[in-house]
């Protein structure tokens, strides 16, 4: 589905930002008919302040769930170890 067909869009490439390539602005609907410069200008004062996005914090159950699955690994690995010495 598409949605938005009739917006104007803005796209700025040159971000200067290792973390983004590009950015696409959706112009508001009462600023369409505006300067074209002055909508570059703002949408280039905007991208130049955009920094990195934030840091995604774990949840609790992700870092047991880790936890889980580095405990699980372990003792795979010393079994495995363990039949290895009994064989040999």
């Amino acid at each position: 589905m598409l949605k938005g067909v009739n917006r104007q869009v803005l796209e700025v490439t040159g971000t200067d930002n290792p973390y983004f390539e590009k950015i696409i602005f959706f112009v508001k609907p009462e600023f369409v008919n505006e300067d074209g410069a002055k909508l570059k200008s703002q949408a280039e004062l905007v991208a130049k302040t955009a920094n990195k996005p934030p840091r995604m914090r774990k949840t609790k159950r992700e870092i047991r769930r880790l936890l889980l699955q580095g405990a699980v690994c372990l003792a795979a690995g010393a079994v495995i170890t363990l039949i290895l010495n009994y064989v040999a």
